[in-house]
């Protein structure tokens, strides 16, 4: 009978790689589901602004030729930014990696160090990456009239669209944003390239939605309005990587001060000062006519919901350590082979 069987099972045809990966890592999950709902409810949104893009770009230069507007050119340093993050990784992690291995704890199987010690290079790279940027954004930000004292300035975000669509070139403002654009294409490029876990979803949606809104922000002149986004995001990543950098380590008072910083900055900075702050201004406030910015405004709408989904999950690991004593990753977790 289970000769009968085998057989019978060996003819069945097999089902294409793709199918078996989203059944096991969005099919089996509500959240991640939900999440590849949102991504494929975008496309058609972008389909109709994108169409116009060109146009509008094209007779806001014709109408104020002198203005130095943003250029397609311009993401060339984006995509410099990108393989050099790329190569700087890939030397980082591979000089690094037996380091980082032995600073796995003990309680992982050999089969897991590999894939965890990497995870710690990727992490630890990371949140060098964003004291950084969070430290050039604040540089070049603290003096600008929207710059609000929510974030340590002295203005306030309702001056973002001040003078839009020809804004004053502020130094530094447009490389910044370039810098941080070639960032997370460097992320979207590992994602889609790595072994795909049980956030893939969450966090392909996250990268897509980054570049996305960076690249029209950028083009469509929003450069005030996105390094103020950029800026709140990036303090609280710096926690949330040492974090993940020392959760499969047994510093467990590194891990709890970071995870304790975490709460405390993501929080304030991304659902508080986030939609209290700059969806308030842009969305809800702002008197000046800004083509697309229901676009704009739907995504970051879209990021506040990851925002405190995120949240949450942060909330579920500490709620596991306490019961457990046990810190892991649960949103971004290494499989048992």
């Amino acid at each position: 009978m289970s000769g009968k069987q085998t057989e019978a099972e060996e003819a069945m045809p097999k089902r294409f790689p793709i199918t078996d990966y989203f059944l096991h890592y969005v099919g089996k999950s509500k959240m991640q589901l939900l999440f590849f709902l949102m991504f494929m409810l975008i496309f058609p949104f972008l389909g109709v602004f994108l169409r116009e893009i060109g146009r509008i770009i094209e007779s806001r230069k014709l109408e104020n030729p002198s203005y130095p507007y943003p250029e397609y050119s311009d993401f060339l340093l984006a995509l410099t930014t990108c393989g050099l993050l790329l190569l700087i990784m890939h030397t980082f992690k591979i000089s690094l990696r037996g380091v980082a291995r032995s600073a796995i704890s003990k309680r992982y199987p050999v089969s897991q160090r590999n894939d965890r010690a990497d995870r710690l290079l990727d992490r630890l790279f990371k949140g060098i990456y964003f004291m950084f940027s969070f430290g050039f954004g604040y540089y070049i930000a603290k003096d600008l009239d929207f710059f609000p004292p929510a974030l340590g300035g002295k203005g306030s975000a309702n001056y973002m669209f001040d003078g839009y669509p020809y804004q004053e070139k502020q130094p530094l403002l447009r490389e910044y944003l370039m810098i941080q654009l070639g960032y997370h294409l460097k992320s979207l490029v590992i994602h889609l390239w790595s072994k795909p876990r049980n956030d893939f979803m969450e966090m392909l949606l996250h990268h897509f939605m980054t570049v996305f809104l960076i690249s029209l922000a950028y083009m469509m002149n929003y450069v005030n309005m996105s390094i103020l986004v950029l800026y709140t995001h990036d303090f609280a990543d710096i926690f949330g990587c040492f974090v993940q950098t020392f959760v499969d380590t047994d510093r467990v008072y590194c891990t709890l001060t970071s995870y304790i910083l975490l709460l405390i900055t993501w929080f304030y900075t991304r659902i508080w000062v986030f939609p209290n702050e700059l969806i308030r201004a842009a969305c809800y406030e702002s008197t000046t006519e800004i083509h697309g910015l229901w676009l704009l405004g739907g995504m970051l709408h879209f990021l506040l919901v990851l925002h405190v989904y995120w949240y949450y999950l942060f909330l579920k690991m500490g709620y596991k350590f306490l019961k457990t004593s046990h810190a892991e990753d649960i949103q971004h977790k290494i499989e048992t082979h």
